[in-house]
């Protein structure tokens, strides 16, 4: 155990479909590496620890009595890892052949290369513009929750996304989707874990920030190639998903930009769910999407008016 290259942490919850797929690629994308494989279940209680334990036995696995959420249970199985590196993967991700071994033997090659992921793609074959992305702005929040980008694709509107950059070639980028990520022997140990700030959304965002801080850098890896299925935990509970990705950017901007830029985040994407709200949600609404849609915008409304006490709610 003394040589072993890298941990592999996959966090789940009531993913076992995903996950057994990404568990069943890791060989061939992980070949010629000397790696082990942490899947921590934040309480799935349907089987897949279990399962794990059937199909995989070399996969060690940890058995959360209840849902720690993302950063909590990444942590804990980063605390686990006993490699030279480690690699935090979502099970809904599916690595490609040596892809796992390129990023490693990239790592390897380039000291300067603090956090590294993998090009992805989504489940269309369409290039992830989470990954080589810009910080986040209050704008930029603004123009994802209303649509603009998608409705005007002007570039006032689609900058944050780099709608430019050419994700087929290896390059140093500002961020890096939280989808894969591989932390370099370089790291030190208070950048080889997530913020607790940050339980679900807004991690991997403020660990890119702190990395460039110490002078390191974030480098996507284009030889490295992954598809991210995407939302399979989210998806399940969408309310509480959108609830926590706009409250932990709103940490965000107070961490890194200022009280100002959470005001201004909050006043944006309280105009945001208002419009949404009163355009789109009239009373006895039957469709199932635009019910669901209707939840996430009105919750977004009270957070605007009541913040942490909304919530805790959903806890």
């Amino acid at each position: 155990m003394k040589n072993l290259e890298l941990s592999i942490i996959i966090v789940s919850w009531r993913v076992w479909p995903h996950l057994q797929r990404c568990l069943y690629a890791l060989p061939a994308a992980a070949e010629g590496v000397d790696y082990e494989v942490i899947v921590v279940d934040n309480a799935s209680g349907d089987g897949t620890v279990e399962r794990v334990q059937a199909h995989f036995p070399g996969v060690r696995v940890v058995a959360n009595k209840e849902n720690a959420l993302y950063t909590a249970a990444a942590n804990q199985g980063l605390a686990l890892a006993r490699g030279r590196m480690q690699m935090l993967l979502n099970p809904d991700v599916i690595p490609h052949p040596n892809s796992i071994a390129r990023l490693v033997r990239y790592a390897e090659a380039h000291p300067e290369a603090g956090l590294l992921g993998p090009r992805i793609f989504d489940a269309s074959g369409r290039d992830d513009w989470r990954t080589g992305r810009d910080f986040p702005t209050p704008w930029s929040e603004f123009v994802d929750w209303s649509g603009l980008g998608r409705w005007l694709p002007l570039p006032m509107f689609v900058k944050n996304r780099r709608p430019q950059y050419d994700r087929s070639h290896t390059s140093a980028v500002p961020l890096l989707s939280g989808a894969c990520l591989l932390f370099s022997s370089r790291l030190s140990p208070s950048l080889r874990q997530f913020n607790p700030d940050y339980p679900m959304y807004g991690e991997d965002i403020d660990l890119c920030w702190r990395v460039w801080q110490a002078g390191l850098s974030c480098v996507l890896v284009a030889e490295a190639e992954m598809t991210h299925v995407g939302g399979a935990s989210s998806g399940q509970r969408p309310v509480f998903a959108a609830l926590m990705a706009v409250s932990a950017m709103n940490r965000y901007f107070r961490a890194w930009d200022g009280e100002g830029a959470a005001r201004l985040h909050r006043f944006l994407i309280g105009w945001v769910a208002l419009f949404k709200t009163l355009i789109f949600c009239p009373p006895g609404i039957f469709l199932r999407r635009m019910r669901r849609a209707c939840a996430i915008y009105r919750t977004l409304l009270h957070w605007v008016f009541f913040g942490e006490a909304v919530q805790q709610r959903f806890g």
